[in-house]
């Protein structure tokens, strides 16, 4: 096992080195979205314009949060994840099926994004500064640490859910990218959206719930809404499993 992470990494910074130029491109890409996110947050508190309930750090904390979380999935994930799109649709899984690991996770982590590491290190840096104006504790930004590597978890968990319909449904590599642009739509205050949505999108499919935990934990502490966000993880990472091994026994090999 370890090996095969240090051929990963290996691979990683090769890949990284070799498309520096692109990999730059990409980090700036990213910063430049963060700052228009950050911008749009100052404006919707300028001129006495407010969300009743919420302060604009706060809403910083928010979208810092799920910006951490998305580049912690990104840089272990995002990258194998298009390969695995590639891989069901063409039937190119035989590398990933023959190592004596994981399949399921060999699959999704195979390669590291560098740049989403660097864009991770600032947003978090720029969390820890909003947080600390909440004069918050070190076991409150402990928890707000587990709750971004949880989130990571629970994007790669819906993104493997997504990608496991590929064994049955060819169309759905045309909704690429719909995970991320769930969470990118979820990344508000939950209470500006109308009540179903977000019955829907706390209770159902919890996105919203997901975006909102950092701030829900730092206002309520551990409550019952805390360990509900865990327990539905656990159960979409179950789903996740089950899917993936019927999709394996629909795989067809093009060798």
């Amino acid at each position: 096992m370890i090996k095969i992470l240090t051929a990963i990494w290996r691979q990683s910074i090769q890949e990284f080195l070799i498309y520096r130029t692109t990999s730059i491109i990409t980090f700036i890409l990213a910063l430049a979205f963060l700052v228009i996110e950050l911008i749009t947050g100052t404006i919707y508190f300028s001129e006495n314009r407010s969300i009743p309930g919420w302060t604009e750090n706060e809403y910083f904390i928010l979208i810092t949060f799920v910006n951490c979380s998305m580049y912690m999935y990104n840089t272990f994930f995002i990258l194998g994840h298009e390969e695995l799109n590639e891989d069901i649709l063409e039937g190119n899984l035989d590398y990933v099926l023959i190592r004596p690991v994981s399949s399921y996770w060999l699959s999704a982590g195979r390669k590291i994004d560098f740049p989403s590491i660097f864009n991770f290190l600032i947003t978090f840096i720029l969390l820890l500064n909003f947080l600390n104006k909440e004069n918050v504790t070190l076991i409150q930004v402990i928890v707000i640490c587990f709750l971004i590597l949880v989130t990571a978890f629970f994007i790669f968990v819906l993104n493997q859910i997504f990608l496991s319909f590929l064994f049955w449904f060819n169309g759905v590599s045309e909704l690429g990218g719909i995970i991320e642009d769930l969470f990118s739509f979820a990344s508000r205050p939950k209470k500006i959206f109308p009540r179903i949505i977000q019955n829907i999108f706390v209770f159902l499919f919890p996105v919203l719930l997901a975006t909102n935990i950092s701030n829900q934990f730092l206002k309520k502490g551990i409550n019952s809404y805390f360990f509900y966000y865990l327990v539905l993880i656990a159960v979409f990472y179950i789903i996740s499993r089950i899917l993936w091994k019927f999709g394996l026994n629909r795989y067809t090999s093009s060798n």
